[in-house]
């Protein structure tokens, strides 16, 4: 579904990625993991249009989207959760919602498909005249993911959704992932805490230095000796 090929990129003049080969299936969880710096978010931001690619590309659907904008990504069918909270505080949540089509016009449209999305989060059904700003992290999470479904995406890329959540809410949120997978959602997560990240994914790959060092199955490489020393303590 999505692959990038020998893709090289970095920030001014200066390469962050050197060569990195990836790829993610229809319906699958596929997760990046590897220590701070090493060139996980720019990953994405190569995906997504956000910097220049020097070499390789980046194909989607068999069509090669290398450098496209993060508007004609969107309207291809691949959405992008970022790490930074993107919500409006003093807007309720269904008004946050409404947000996720502004490229629609068709208020029946936008009507009919937030309310598709608030049967997939009672919480924020109960919740859809509130201030966005009074939610709890767990409840913003879910309106920012509710939020980038709302154009039906195909694909959705998460930097660190878990970042903020207690363990609790963490892991309340990686279940709605799965449920969200089991519907038709192929997502490609970057997040910090490796383990959870591979409990999850069907398929992982470590990022180290702007290079893929390891990828396989989830669970292969949660037993993977290298991987299990360098970022699951042991």
């Amino acid at each position: 579904m999505l692959a990038l090929k020998g893709v090289v990129a970095g920030y001014g003049g200066f390469d962050i990625l050197h060569g990195i080969d990836l790829e993610v299936r229809k319906g699958e969880i596929v997760s990046i993991v590897g220590p701070n710096g090493s060139g996980k978010s720019t990953v994405f931001k190569a995906i997504y249009g956000l910097i220049d690619i020097r070499l390789g590309e980046v194909v989607f659907e068999g069509r090669n989207v290398t450098s496209m904008s993060p508007q004609e990504l969107l309207r291809a069918g691949v959405a992008m959760v970022p790490q930074l909270s993107t919500i409006f505080p003093s807007m309720s949540v269904y008004e946050n919602l409404e947000l996720g089509m502004y490229l629609i016009r068709d208020k029946a449209r936008v009507k009919k498909r937030i309310e598709e999305i608030l049967t997939l989060f009672p919480r924020l059904a109960n919740r859809r005249t509130q201030y966005a700003g009074t939610l709890s992290g767990g409840e913003r999470r879910a309106l920012e993911i509710g939020r980038s479904l709302m154009l039906n995406p195909r694909m959705i890329l998460m930097d660190e959704p878990s970042v903020g959540l207690s363990p609790i809410l963490a892991k309340d949120m990686f279940e709605q992932l799965r449920e969200l997978r089991a519907a038709g959602i192929t997502f490609l997560l970057i997040e910090q805490n490796a383990r959870s990240a591979l409990e999850l994914a069907d398929r992982g790959y470590v990022i180290q230095r702007g290079l893929v060092t390891h990828t396989g199955t989830g669970p292969a490489l949660l037993r993977d000796d290298e991987v299990r020393r360098s970022f699951l303590g042991g």
